[in-house]
Order: C-alpha cells, then structure tokens, then sequence
C-alpha cells in the first residue's frame, strides 16, 4: 500500500477513534471538507502545517501518525504469524494458550 493511502487510513483510524467529523478537522484545518476527504482517502498529502496542526487536533505525536504495523494485510499477518510459530515452540505454546482462552 503506498504511503499516502496509509497515511490517510491512519488519519481516520485516529479521527475516528475520538468520535471527530470530517468536517470538524477541516474546520480547523480551515480548508474545505472535500479537500480533507482527499487526504484521508490516500488522494493527496496534506500541507506541512496542516500535517503538524492534524497531530494536535488528534492528539500524536508526528510519529504516531506514521505508525502503520496493524494495516498489514491479513496474508502478512498469518504469514508473520506462522514464521513465529515455527521459530519458537514456547512462544507458540503461549500463542495457542491465549488464542484458546479468547475463543472459550
């Protein structure tokens, strides 16, 4: 996924996660709510300013919006998951233990 969709889905992610509206961000960003839409939908980047005023609004730090370990795809995750477990059989004992007490 290139970096302009990631970063735009982890925008959301964070907007979302406080309960903000679109339109709110783009208010404060004081530009207009299609021109957020774009970023949030990987379109385009946004301004520097704006970039760094999206992090006060939505309360990260810079580095926090350029976090994007759990948007792996599903095949990467099971993939990443499955080297692990072939790699170490206590730690694949302690995965199993956990996953079983989630499924009961």
């Amino acid at each position: 996924m290139e970096l302009k969709k990631q970063l735009g889905k982890r925008i959301k992610e964070l907007r979302e996660q406080r309960n903000l509206s679109q339109e709110y961000i783009a208010e404060q960003l004081d530009i207009h709510p299609a021109n957020y839409w774009r970023i949030e939908n990987g379109v385009s980047y946004p301004k520097p300013e704006n970039l760094e005023k999206i992090c006060e609004i939505l309360e990260v730090k810079p580095q926090g919006l350029f976090t994007f370990e759990h948007l792996k795809s599903l095949n990467d995750i099971k993939s990443e998951l499955h080297e692990i477990i072939n790699s170490n059989d206590d730690l694949a004992r302690l995965i199993y233990k956990f996953v079983k007490t989630l499924k009961d």
